[in-house]
């Protein structure tokens, strides 16, 4: 066991064979994800829609610039559902890598960072949870951790270039997620209480930096002031009391701890589990280090302040769990502060670890096929939408405009990679209309059988109302067609439409 943990630690910590076994461990997680699972949830639809074409805004609750980077690799790997999963492999692979660079700059051997970049599959969310969504928190997550490294890099040998380059960063991050903002916000608050930080960090470049993106920042903002409806943050709901608001608030500071020791795990039980006997070592630091375990350390600070006082203004008694990605640089911050009092054997057997998680992404992803349709009521990652496809074909669609309910199945992301040239509108999304095309089409309305209450009546009065306008009649003639879900082909799921050939209103 100690020859095949020895074998794997020195494979890991090299600069090449951690990006071998990490790409390595992306691309099978990837592979598998395209090939094994004929259905994309919510988040992945909702990219699939939005991508038809560019605009400066699509939703209030996430900036553009995931569906900015998904529309530019279409152009490259073509309208696909492996497109999605392609773009956030890549954006995890960066975030890996630049983890890894940090680690470089910040300890004293590659094992340190190869042990820190790869303690991020032991993340749950990092880990698990990216493999079918939150695009948006890993493309900000690798902005925390450009953020970081470009605050490092400068302050070790500063630079005109590397300031703006700072800047953009921290212009560009805003569009990637909202919440960027605050994470912004925690580092420089950091860097200005560090005064052997802040000579270096606070400088005229950064701001030219910051204004050189401008030109698409704005235009983001102003669209976001646009369409957002007045005060939707911070007007509380008129039926709450007093006591009711007081109580929300109270419950939601009492869970902000629990969320964010909830979101490292289990990174921080294993962890704990094998270090533990040199957590508590007090060995001299060099001043250096003391430098960046400060700043780690006050941005943590700002970022539960930050998050204390939006649970005091928004109205939720919660933050959502895309909020903690902040947190995922706390896997640097550990290493950095407890990694040079780990020994030669704990950090074996934590790279064992890494490994052995690795094989368990691979290994659950597998096992999730062929079990969840066991216990599913609703497989949403099973629904074989080729075959729908091949089935609406065989009926008589070909290409028009597309209008998919979305409760409870994602329909149109995922049929719009069936029909990459007809245009498709998410009953959830009304207003994002792709444009015409210059051709007359069919129009297709298709909803879920099972899932909202009269699915058929919701799809044709949210149609009809869109800028569609389709002036479908409630009792128009509909159809139904099922397919089984794979792997064992013993459920069945169905699908009801209505096709109008000669297209209906704007639907066409």
């Amino acid at each position: 066991m100690n020859k095949l943990l020895d074998h794997n630690a020195r494979l890991i910590f090299t600069h090449k064979g951690f990006a071998l076994f990490i790409l390595s461990t992306l691309s099978i997680l990837a592979l598998l994800r395209f090939f094994l699972f004929p259905g994309f949830g919510g988040d992945d639809s909702e990219q699939l829609v939005f991508s038809q074409f560019w605009s400066w805004g699509y939703q209030i609750r996430n900036p553009p610039l995931a569906t900015w980077l998904l529309i530019a690799l279409q152009q490259i790997v073509g309208t696909t559902s492996f497109s999605i999963v392609l773009l956030r492999s890549l954006i995890l692979a960066g975030v890996y890598a630049l983890s890894f660079k940090i680690g470089e700059y910040l300890y004293e051997n590659k094992c340190l960072a190869a042990l820190s970049s790869g303690s991020l599959l032991m993340i749950f969310y990092m880990g698990w949870n990216t493999i079918h969504g939150f695009t948006h928190s890993a493309l900000v997550t690798l902005f925390y951790f450009a953020t970081l490294l470009m605050v490092i890099v400068i302050r070790q040998a500063p630079s005109p270039i590397k300031l703006i380059f700072f800047g953009i960063i921290l212009s560009l991050g805003l569009i990637a997620k909202y919440s960027y903002l605050i994470f912004a916000l925690a580092t420089m608050a950091a860097v200005a209480s560090e005064r052997d930080l802040r000579r270096y960090i606070f400088s005229p470049w950064v701001l030219f930096g910051i204004l050189i993106p401008t030109p698409i920042i704005v235009p983001q903002l102003q669209w976001l002031l646009t369409h957002a409806p007045d005060g939707h943050l911070i007007n509380a709901d008129s039926s709450y009391t007093i006591v009711d608001i007081v109580n929300q608030k109270f419950l939601g500071l009492f869970k902000l701890i629990p969320g964010a020791f909830g979101f490292l795990m289990p990174f921080g039980l294993i962890a704990v589990a094998i270090f533990w006997k040199s957590l508590c070592h007090r060995l001299n630091k060099p001043e250096e280090r003391v430098i960046y375990i400060k700043l780690f350390e006050r941005i943590f600070f700002f970022l539960l302040a930050s998050a204390a006082a939006t649970i005091l203004i928004i109205q939720s008694d919660r933050l959502r769990s895309h909020y903690f990605f902040a947190l995922a640089p706390f896997v640097t911050y550990f290493f950095l502060r407890f990694g040079h009092a780990f020994s030669s054997q704990q950090k074996m057997f934590f790279a064992g670890m890494i490994t052995l998680t690795s094989v368990g992404l691979v290994t659950t992803l597998v096992a999730k096929y062929f079990l969840e349709p066991l216990v599913c009521g609703h497989c949403e990652d099973h629904i074989p939408y080729d075959e729908f496809a091949d089935q609406l074909r065989q009926n008589g669609f070909k290409q028009g405009t597309i209008f998919a309910y979305f409760h409870k199945d994602p329909l149109a992301g995922n049929l719009r990679v069936k029909f990459p040239q007809s245009r498709v509108v998410s009953a959830k999304h009304p207003g994002i209309i792709p444009p015409a095309q210059s051709f007359s089409g069919q129009c297709l309305l298709i909803w879920p059988v099972i899932g909202a209450v009269e699915p058929k009546s919701a799809t044709i009065r949210t149609a009809n109302l869109s800028a569609l306008n389709t002036q479908i009649s409630y009792d128009h003639p509909s159809k139904i067609i099922t397919a089984k879900l794979p792997p064992y082909y013993d459920k069945a799921h169905q699908l009801e439409y209505i096709l109008i050939n000669e297209g209906s209103g704007r639907c066409k």
